[in-house]
């Protein structure tokens, strides 16, 4: 984990991310979720998503057909869970 560590701080100062923003734990259950319980390429365009979701709750530019924020990815994990049983 030490390289994704590196990577994530490389990647964060590249970005202009303030240190520590990705919470590299969340974003692997995210893609481990959508991955299983949907198909494996569904985990980059989830997390993206969900990244995109955020960013647009955070400049407040967000309506009410989407719901970005804190508890963006665990919506994302739960319809994901619910895809297999659908």
């Amino acid at each position: 984990m030490a390289e994704l560590d590196s990577w994530v701080a490389a990647l964060e100062k590249e970005l202009g991310l303030p240190p520590g923003t990705v919470d590299v734990g969340a974003v692997l259950d995210l893609a481990r979720d959508a991955a299983h319980a949907v198909a494996r390429p569904a985990a980059p365009v989830t997390t993206y998503a969900v990244g995109y979701a955020d960013g647009l709750a955070a400049a407040g530019s967000l309506g009410a057909t989407g719901s970005g924020g804190p508890d963006a990815a665990e919506k994302a994990s739960a319809l994901a869970e619910r895809w297999t049983e659908g």
